[in-house]
């Protein structure tokens, strides 16, 4: 059998337009009896990493993965766009400083025709 998750579902908004879906899940064996697993305390200031270390989780790095395709209706009615404008779906993980993924946010969904993706990478010389 599985470990127990805490699911966790979310609508951004700019304005009135909703921007971002998602869900996030982290293990309830971290979070249940604490403020983190209460809803009534979202949105979290400091956001996932700042909810982890509340609990003395370090988040040492992020990984996402991205995929591009059509909406499905549910995300065209959230996001209020047509069938045809394609939305960008990504999964973000957050990893502890042991190497343990603390967080999972799977699906990310943002409307493709206003998300711009911009990425830095560090480089040794």
């Amino acid at each position: 059998m599985g470990e127990r998750l805490l699911a966790r579902h979310f609508v951004f908004h700019d304005s009135d337009q909703a921007t971002q879906m998602s869900t996030s899940y982290v293990r309830w064996s971290d979070v249940a009896g604490t403020p983190v697993a209460d809803p009534i305390n979202e949105p979290w200031p400091g956001g996932t990493r700042a909810q982890l270390g509340s609990l003395g989780i370090r988040v040492a790095a992020i990984t996402e993965s991205f995929t591009v395709g059509m909406p499905t209706e549910l995300e065209a009615a959230t996001l209020r766009i047509g069938g045809g404008v394609p939305v960008l779906r990504y999964t973000r993980r957050h990893v502890a400083d042991t190497g343990r993924i603390v967080e999972v946010a799977h699906p990310i969904v943002r409307r493709g025709d206003t998300t711009i993706v911009d990425f830095r990478i560090e480089l040794d010389d």
